[in-house]
């Protein structure tokens, strides 16, 4: 006998009821019939769901930053990527906006996002995220990275400013940060950005950016939630944001009831202030955030996926 009451050593009184009402959900009569070997109890591994059926982020139990529900006026359309010109058609758009030759293939491009897909699609815990909007994006090989700032003015933003009033004739892109990037922009604990910035430091990039799986969270909550997210999803930041921009504007910058777009993984001057991207009917705008612990429906910061490899 005392070896059968080995297994609840150190079991309260409280612990013991839990594991009973667990085994038979609060029911005397299947008890009695399990203890009569009538039922017989099986123990499945529980997966625990970090993304809601739509493709938002579940917010941790524990986070103490502030969270609001997502507004949904404000909504992202998801790529239309059924062909091989479709993949065709978002690669010179990246290479037109980077100023770039040929990086890849069509094809190499389609392989690889779709590769990025089924192993995102493998991952029980957060395969919902394929539910909301993503995007396959590339990011240029960057030959020395000294200056996220700067390289984030010289590179990126021109890209986004390019596409943007391209896609959109008479409209216009404006930097309200122009020229007060350099040495001020870094990336903040925690966010797992620099693990993009290795791999850009190597190869051009290809991943997959979900620019709304963190609507209705504040630059701080997003900030905080990735404690409880797998290693292998990065908080997005201004080079992602940017080069998603760059390759479907029509769908992340159409107009004023697209969300605007938090790049919560950098930090602009202070622990204070973030950066983000905001579209309106008439044009699109580069500002900082100051409001960073302030929950707003129709902002989202956004994540990114690498892979494992």
């Amino acid at each position: 006998m005392d070896g059968s009451f080995e297994i609840l050593r150190g079991r309260d009184f409280g612990q013991v009821v839990a594991i009973l009402n667990k085994v038979c959900g609060g029911d005397k009569e299947k008890l009695d019939a399990l203890l009569r070997d009538e039922l017989e109890v099986k123990l499945v591994e529980r997966i625990l769901k970090l993304v809601d059926k739509n493709g938002r982020v579940i917010p941790a139990k524990d986070l103490k930053s502030a969270v609001c529900d997502a507004n949904k006026d404000f909504y992202l359309v998801k790529p239309s990527l059924k062909t091989a010109a479709d993949y065709a058609n978002r690669l010179v758009r990246f290479q037109k906006a980077f100023k770039t030759g040929p990086v890849m293939s069509a094809a190499e491009f389609e392989g690889r996002s779709e590769e990025l897909v089924s192993e995102i699609g493998n991952q029980k815990n957060f395969a919902n995220l394929l539910n909301g909007v993503n995007f396959p994006v590339i990011l240029p090989k960057l030959d020395s990275f000294k200056d996220y700032g700067r390289i984030l003015e010289e590179t990126f933003l021109p890209a986004a400013k390019f596409a943007y009033e391209k896609q959109f004739p008479g409209r216009r892109f404006y930097n309200y940060r122009e020229n007060d990037l350099a040495g001020k922009v870094s990336v903040i604990p925690g966010a797992r950005h620099e693990k993009l910035l290795e791999r850009t430091a190597r190869e051009f990039v290809v991943a997959i950016y979900f620019p709304n799986s963190l609507q209705g969270f504040s630059v701080l909550a997003s900030r905080e939630q990735m404690a409880a997210l797998p290693e292998s999803l990065l908080l997005a930041g201004g080079f992602d944001t940017a080069a998603a921009i760059a390759m479907y504007p029509d769908l992340l910058t159409r107009g004023w009831y697209t969300p605007g777009l938090d790049t919560a993984a950098l930090m602009w001057q202070s622990p204070d202030y973030s950066l983000s991207f905001r579209a309106d009917d008439d044009r699109l705008y580069f500002v900082n955030r100051f409001d960073l612990g302030e929950a707003l429906g129709h902002f989202s910061s956004g994540l990114l996926f690498l892979g494992s490899a």
